[in-house]
């Protein structure tokens, strides 16, 4: 088999991920490499049924992430990083011409949630990476400003609910940009 995209001296070896569903790991780092294909065949095999009724979930367990490129096992190309999740600053490599996932040591535990509901193949699509970065825009956002208005924040997040239930709320707020 190929070598560790992370050790680069090891060669991964056979592993089963979860019952049917099989990867390559490597025995010093105790990363895996999965294949979306292998994942999109065991997702449509005869256990698709009881997995589908599974939240779709990243968890919260901490998993070490790394930082450099990584070389694709099969082809050598440098893998794309893919974030999992707003949350999480944990990224997965990618190698778009093998469809190989490269999972840091840990990082399979974090996405059993998606991989049990069908969501784990969208994380490498332009919308869930889109939406992932509205997510942290929108955290870095809710910070400063909780940050600005210190004890204030929580007096603006009670009038902000309880303008989202008025029925004049687009002259209140013109009201409120005309304040001095």
């Amino acid at each position: 088999m190929a070598q560790c995209p992370q050790c680069e001296h090891s060669v991964l070896v056979h592993t089963l991920l979860t019952e049917n569903l099989a990867g390559y790991s490597c025995g010093k780092c105790l990363g895996t490499l999965v294949s979306l294909v292998a994942y999109r065949v065991w997702r449509e095999g005869p256990a698709r049924g009881t997995l589908r009724s599974m939240p779709a979930a990243v968890s919260d367990a901490d998993a070490a992430d790394s930082t450099g490129a990584k070389k694709c096992p099969k082809c050598r190309s440098l893998m794309s990083k893919y974030r999992i999740n707003a949350e999480k600053a944990n990224r997965l490599d990618y190698c778009p011409h093998c469809e190989e996932i490269w999972l840091d040591d840990g990082e399979w535990e974090l996405v059993e949630g998606l991989v049990a509901s069908g969501e784990f193949a969208k994380v490498f699509t332009q919308a869930w990476q889109h939406a992932v970065r509205t997510g942290v825009t929108d955290a870095m956002q809710e910070q400063r400003l909780r940050e600005l208005l210190g004890a204030d924040y929580d007096r603006v997040n009670e009038f902000a609910d309880w303008l989202r239930d008025q029925p004049a709320r687009q002259e209140i707020l013109a009201r409120l940009g005309r304040a001095k």
